[in-house]
């Protein structure tokens, strides 16, 4: 089984809808908003997917991981605005048409899943692709300049009736790459999940470079979904780019 495949049936006790996210796509993209195409890259059990097609959007899930997705459609309401399906999402320009969004969101980490510069370089010129001339790109990462500039090699706990969930980073200097390991207990059971998977840390100017280079124009770093100040100590990296 897969990372996710192993914590799936728990992914939204560890990581419930977040109405910030949803006020921050709002935000970023002016009504009206019914019919609007958004892509959710990285879309998980769906639940900010289905957020957003409940404001009127048409949206388009996509996730690597098929047993996130499986609990992802058990969710959708007959009639609902909204399509997952699994994809790598170095796939998206060959999969879907030119200019078919006005928004495409990556959140909660998942362009670090690609495992070298190069690969993000491409996944930002295949979402400009993808995107029409006017539309946005929402990424949310974690602020790695934090991260290996201080060494930071344990995140907030996330903890409630029902889970703990423990995260570890630790970086290779040789790889470049981040060890990034999991401890899942669940609290009823006393079951506990133990995960690992690499993680490529890649840097603002890193990424502010390789959106420059693909054609965003317009690009602005948070430290929240408020449209906080980035600090050296954030945590979250959060972009908006044109």
């Amino acid at each position: 089984m897969s990372f996710y495949s192993e914590i799936a049936d728990y992914y939204d006790l560890i990581f419930p809808p977040n109405k910030r996210h949803v006020g921050f796509i709002k935000a970023c993209v002016e009504p009206p908003y019914l019919g609007k195409k958004i892509l959710d890259v990285g879309s998980g059990t769906g639940g900010l997917a289905i957020s957003m097609a409940e404001a009127g959007f048409a949206v388009e899930g996509i996730d690597y991981d098929t047993d996130m997705l499986v609990r992802a459609k058990l969710k959708v309401k007959t009639g609902s605005p909204i399509i997952f399906t699994q994809m790598d999402m170095r796939e998206i320009s060959s999969r879907f048409d030119q200019s078919a969004f006005d928004a495409v969101l990556s959140f909660g980490n998942t362009l670090v899943h690609l495992l070298n510069l190069g690969e993000i370089a491409k996944f930002c010129r295949n979402v400009r692709t993808v995107l029409r001339d006017d539309g946005v790109f929402l990424l949310q990462i974690l602020n790695y300049d934090h991260i290996l500039d201080n060494d930071v090699r344990e995140l907030p706990l996330i903890e409630n009736d029902a889970i703990k969930f423990d995260r570890y980073n630790k970086y290779d200097t040789t790889t470049k790459l981040i060890a990034f390991k999991t401890v899942l207990t669940v609290k009823k059971t006393g079951v506990g999940i133990i995960n690992e998977i690499p993680l490529y840390p890649v840097r603002k100017r890193e990424l502010e470079d390789a959106l420059k280079t693909a054609g965003f124009t317009d690009i602005s770093c948070y430290g929240d979904f408020n449209r906080g100040e980035l600090k050296p100590d954030s945590l979250p990296l959060v972009v908006e780019a044109w």
